[in-house]
């Protein structure tokens, strides 16, 4: 079985540089990896995913450039 790591939201905060507010609301824009539910008050996400999102978005050089 393939374990995958999950990131709690202060992890994914430090990781993206996004506030609460901002994750929460690209998620439900279908923009952002959605949260796994981990207990009855508790949520996190797959590193991998959070990965892919942050390289999938411009660097700004390259939106400067446009």
């Amino acid at each position: 079985m393939h374990t995958k790591d999950v990131i709690r939201l202060p992890g994914v905060k430090e990781k993206t540089q996004l506030s609460r507010s901002t994750i929460y609301r690209l998620a439900s824009q279908g923009k952002f990896p959605a949260p796994i539910r981990l207990a009855e008050n508790s949520v996190g996400w797959y590193a991998d995913e959070i990965e892919e999102f942050l390289v999938s978005r411009p660097r700004a050089s390259q939106r400067e450039a446009k």
